[in-house]
């Protein structure tokens, strides 16, 4: 198995409002006149340096954005906000401990599943390619599940 970098993974996150990453190298493009301060679920702060954007594949090939990405260079990991998500179209959903994200009509696939670990994170991974500015994006060695099937 390749080895992991901590870069790599992108953390899935219901409680943070906005996708989040202190990897600056992940952007294909970064608006960094964006300025701001943003209050973490533990009252820490953390600074805003830029938002941007984020080009990644499938692991079916498909090109997709990740749009709104905020860059805070002090952050230590990289958040994938379930909210912002959501709002953007994506369905994603929980049932016992696999999240799935779906994508957005009309193609309505399965991005991703992701099986929580053992200290309830669900971790995707990312995989940069950082010789032409885009990311593909894979679901992690431990987290991946095949699309469940419909019983019906």
């Amino acid at each position: 198995m390749a080895e992991t970098n901590s870069e790599d993974i992108w953390f899935l996150d219901s409680c943070c409002s906005n996708h989040m990453t202190g990897n600056i190298a992940l952007f294909s493009a970064l608006d960094q006149s964006v300025k701001s301060e943003v209050t973490l679920g533990t009252d820490s702060k953390v600074f805003v340096m830029g938002k941007g954007e984020v080009k990644i594949f499938t692991k079916k090939g498909e090109k997709k954005t990740i749009t709104d990405v905020y860059y805070d260079p002090g952050m230590g990991c990289n958040i994938l906000s379930i909210g912002q998500l959501v709002q953007k179209g994506y369905n994603v959903f929980f049932v016992n401990d696999v999240c799935t994200i779906m994508d957005r009509a009309p193609s309505k696939r399965c991005i991703a599943e992701v099986k929580m670990t053992r200290n309830r994170m669900f971790p995707l991974r990312i995989k940069a390619d950082l010789k032409n500015k885009e990311v593909i994006a894979t679901v992690t060695q431990e987290a991946f599940q095949s699309v469940p099937k419909d019983e019906n």
